[in-house]
Formats: structure tokens, C-alpha cells, sequence
């Protein structure tokens, strides 16, 4: 890091230290906070010969946390069509003629990303027929905005080899014409028999788009990230997620932040080599380590899969599934359980979560072991017992806040008022003394910080009872999120003996009204003493 000294003085400092939440100054030397409080005592321990930063009355805040995305996958949506935008299947199809229309007759796929299909107006979800009227020569493969659904084409259909009598996948479904034929939706784990046909890009292009991608992951103040990464074909990217691991050690060097990787896989011999390996660099000035394993119950509330205790609101008898078996499932936590791991289980309906929360209380009844820190992804639909066992058990719940924002219009007709009133129940969680850390579960929504902290505060209208305090909504990405991945000792706070990693804002969340949250514009992340985004 260099033998560099800066006071950093002239602007808002929030610590989330509540031994000291705010200062007059910050004093770095070598990539470490060694000072905060006052000018002159930030002075006389940095000595002469420093920088001075003056903030300019803007805000010095601990560079952000998200502990849930999945980089790889990032990239190759960066690299792809974007169809979040999308509101008709009109306009869909338009999207495909003009991708289309780039380039010649049998070139390669076209694949289109983040289609948000609740969101398109008045009909159905698009099927291949829908598809197949905007492009028939060329496969089509089109990946929802919960990522746990791919739509394709006919001609993506064939070149998977698929025909009325292929059998559902274990964990996932089919959606089918009244002869049995592929009618173009596959969920869960049946959208792999489409990804595994899919061409990956060139290296080069690669390369490129991964410095690009981190790139935009530290212009939004982000210093660390809980990367999720595959290790063979299970998990959300198919068969082509076995390049996750190798490929994020290629491009580490275009890696500017810090990478806590949760791996998908029940092998502990892959996670073995996995700290053996270039991610695993805990004593490092980038910090990179590898620390749990990925595991999923089952799907998402858009696509109907989540796994509820009654049926969706909006959808008779259809109560979503498991995509895993639950022994099967138990014995793959115990085996990273007792490696030494952390544990982090996918889970969203009521059901799903009830389920890990029986398993969890089953491992550390028979297992025990203190300061685990096991974790429920998105824990999205609890309910108060739930809750009380959740934070009984010592459990940590990783959700991303803008999901209601891409959620709230139609979460209410799904799940009706009463479950949709413990739907990501924020406030309840933060009651009862859960720790609940932030994410953006990024590509399915942008790693914006600052939006989802507004949302967490504002929840844009939706079942506001479970809003939180701006400063609690603050630790959610910063020094909660520091505890899910075992960094509270090294960044979450701006503390003496931590590391310099920090976010100068325009302005202080804490200081505008919440609806202003989102609009406050990153100006600086400074990742060990050293700047890695500059506005």
C-alpha cells in the first residue's frame, strides 16, 4: 500500500462506530484508519509530512458491502441484450428483430436478459410461438429477471435436442403444449437444458467486459462482495458456470475490490483447492477469501417456485417445490458445516424457509459449533415464529431491498395482504436482533447501494410497518454485511486498525430526507488507502 499518510477532514463523517458515529476528521496511514475523532488528534498521530483531503462538505462513509451477486454472470449480461425496460410482448419482439437484424442469417444465438414478464401487459407470459414470430433462425434464449427461468425459441429448443417426451429435471419443470411439446418456459433447473447449449464469448471479449463490469461495481462505493460462483453445472448459468472459479482467477487482476467467494457445490475437495487458489488470499492487501458454500431450497416468488405453506393467492393450488431433497440437502450442509464453512442456503417462500430453519436447528443440535454464521439468502416470506427461530439459532439473513422495488406491484396479488405484510419484514428481523446484511443478488437487480437503502427506509409504499431507521438501513451495507462474510474486524465501520476502505458521498444518507437517498451520487471508493473510482 505504500508508506502514504491522509486526513481526510471538511465533510460529514458517519463511522457506524457507535463508540464514536461521527468525527471531525479520519487519519489513514498505509491503508489503515489510525486515527478518528478531532483535527488535531488526527494530526498528532499521523505526524508531519501528510495529505490533506478536504471533503469539500461532502460525506465519508464505510465503503459498501454486498454480500450476494455473481460476477461472472454480470459480466455476461453486460455483454448481452437488456430487456428490463420491456413492458409488452410487442415491444419484446421488436428488441429480438432489431438483435436480430445485426447480424446474418444462422450466426449465433441471441440472448436477452432481465425480462421482467410479470411486468408485460395484457396477456400472457411470451412463449416460443411468441418468439419464434420475431426471430425462427436463430436460437432465442431469454433469461428472467429472478434468473431462475430461461424462455426460448423453437429453434433454441431443438438445437438442445428437446422433445414431448423429455422428462422434468429433478428441481425443476417443463412448461408444456397439450401434446407434451417444450412450450418455451423451463424453470428451476430445466432452464439448464437450454444455458448447457449456450456459446460463451471470446476471451478477449471476456477480459474486457470484466474490468468493465468491476469497474461499475466500484462506482457504487462498493469495496467487498460475497461472490457467488458455480463449480460445475449446478446453479444458475448451467453447464458453462464450471468456468465461474478459473475464470475469476484470470481476471483478478482487474479485480479493484475485495471477494468473500461462496461456491455452489456439495464437493469439499473443490472447496479445499478452491483455498487453495489465488481467491484465497486472506492476508493480502486485496483480502480475497473463499468461505462458504452456496446451497438452494428452492425458487422465486415471480416465477412461482418458491416453496409456500398454501398456495399462491393468484394461483390455485400451486404451493412452488423444493429443488432439492431435504436429506440430501442436510447432508451436503453438515459436510460444509464440519469443514469448517460457512453455510449460505437459498431459501424464499415460507415454506422454503421453515425447512432450512429445521435443518439448521438439526445441524447444530447434532453439530454444535459457535459463531457459525450460517445464512438465509433473501429469507424473503417469513412469519414471527419463523423469525424467533431464525434469531434463536444465531442465523444471518443476506436480502436485497430492491426487490420490492422490482417486486411491489404485484407481491400483494400473489401472496395476498397477509403473508405480503411479512415479506421481507426488515423492521420484525431487525426486533427480534437478527443481523441482516445487504445485497443486490446483481445482475437480477443493479448493486445500487444507495437506491436500496432508500428502499429499505422508504420501501416505495410497499407494507411500510417493516421500514428501518436510516441508520439501521445503513449497517445492512456496511458493518452487518462486514459480520455475514467475517470482516467486522477488518472494514464495516471507520475504526482505528481497519482497513481505509471507504465512500465519499455527495451527501449523507443520514441527513437528506429518504425519498433524496437514492438520487446522492458516489464521488470516490477507496478500497486499502487507495482510490479505485473517482466521479
Amino acid at each position: 500500500m505504500g508508506d502514504n499518510k491522509q486526513l481526510y477532514c471538511g465533510g460529514e463523517i458517519y463511522t457506524v462506530d457507535d463508540k464514536r458515529p461521527t468525527a471531525e476528521a479520519l487519519a489513514v496511514k498505509d491503508g489503515r484508519i489510525v486515527a478518528v475523532g478531532s483535527r488535531e488528534e488526527c494530526r498528532a498521530v499521523l505526524g508531519p509530512g501528510h495529505e490533506v483531503i478536504n471533503l469539500e462538505g461532502c460525506a465519508l462513509l464505510p465503503g459498501f458491502i454486498d454480500t450476494h451477486l455473481h460476477p461472472t454472470i454480470m459480466v455476461y449480461y453486460d455483454l448481452n441484450l437488456n430487456l428490463s425496460g420491456v413492458r409488452s410482448i410487442g415491444e419484446l419482439q421488436a428488441h429480438i428483430r432489431e438483435e436480430a437484424g445485426k447480424g446474418e442469417k444462422g450466426s449465433p444465438w441471441i440472448v436477452g436478459l432481465q425480462l421482467d414478464d410479470q411486468a408485460l401487459s395484457g396477456s400472457a407470459p411470451p412463449t416460443r410461438r411468441d418468439l419464434d414470430a420475431a426471430c425462427s433462425e436463430r436460437p432465442v434464449v431469454l433469461i428472467t429477471y429472478d434468473g431462475h427461468r430461461v424462455l426460448a425459441n423453437t429453434r433454441a429448443i431443438e438445437a438442445a435436442g428437446l422433445t414431448a417426451s423429455t422428462p422434468d429435471p429433478a428441481g425443476g419443470r417443463i412448461q408444456r403444449e397439450p401434446d407434451g411439446y417444450p412450450a418455451g418456459v423451463f424453470h428451476e433447473t430445466a432452464a439448464s437444458l437450454i444455458l448447457n447449449q449456450v456459446p460463451l464469448p471470446g476471451m478477449e471479449e471476456l477480459l474486457a467486459g470484466a474490468a468493465a463490469t468491476f469497474t461499475k461495481i466500484a462506482a457504487r462505493g462498493i469495496v467487498s462482495v460475497g461472490a457467488v460462483l458455480q463449480a460445475g453445472e449446478e446453479g444458475p448459468a448451467g453447464i458453462n458456470g464450471a468456468f465461474d472459479l478459473p475464470f475469476l482467477q484470470m481476471v483478478l487482476d482487474r479485480v479493484p475490490i475485495s471477494l468473500y467467494s461462496m461456491v455452489i457445490t456439495g464437493d469439499m475437495e473443490i472447496m479445499a483447492a478452491a483455498r487453495q487458489s489465488a481467491l484465497h488470499q486472506p492476508d493480502s492487501a486485496a483480502g480475497h477469501r473463499v468461505g462458504a458454500v452456496k446451497l438452494f431450497c428452492d425458487g422465486t416468488l415471480q416465477a412461482g417456485t418458491a416453496f409456500m405453506s398454501r398456495s399462491y393467492e393468484d394461483q390455485p393450488g400451486n404451493k412452488g417445490f423444493l429443488v432439492s431433497d431435504k436429506e440430501a440437502l442436510y447432508e451436503r450442509m453438515v459436510a460444509a458445516h464440519m469443514a469448517g464453512l460457512q453455510l449460505a442456503v437459498h431459501a424464499i417462500g415460507d415454506a422454503a424457509n421453515r425447512t432450512c430453519v429445521e435443518l439448521y436447528a438439526r445441524l447444530l443440535r447434532e453439530h454444535p459449533q459457535e459463531n457459525h454464521r450460517h445464512r438465509l439468502e433473501h429469507a424473503s416470506v417469513l412469519e414471527p415464529g419463523l423469525i424467533r427461530d431464525i434469531a434463536r439459532l444465531g442465523l444471518v439473513i443476506s436480502s436485497q431491498p430492491l426487490f420490492i422495488h422490482y417486486e411491489k406491484s404485484w407481491l400483494a396479488r400473489r401472496l395476498g395482504p397477509d403473508r405480503a405484510g411479512w415479506t421481507y419484514p426488515y423492521r420484525s428481523l431487525a426486533e427480534a436482533g437478527v443481523k441482516i446484511a445487504g445485497a443486490s443478488d446483481a445482475p437480477i437487480c443493479p448493486p445500487d447501494v444507495l437506491h436500496a437503502l432508500q428502499c429499505c427506509v422508504t420501501r416505495e409504499g410497499f407494507e411500510t410497518q417493516q421500514s428501518l431507521t436510516t441508520a439501521r438501513a445503513v449497517r445492512l451495507f456496511t458493518l452487518d454485511a462486514a459480520y455475514a462474510q467475517f470482516e467486522e474486524q477488518v472494514r464495516g465501520s471507520l475504526s482505528p486498525g481497519k482497513r481505509a476502505d471507504m465512500v465519499v458521498l455527495s451527501e449523507n444518507p443520514l441527513s437528506v430526507p429518504p425519498d433524496r437517498i437514492g438520487s446522492i451520487r458516489v464521488l470516490r471508493t477507496i478500497h486499502g488507502g487507495r482510490v479505485i473510482f473517482q466521479a
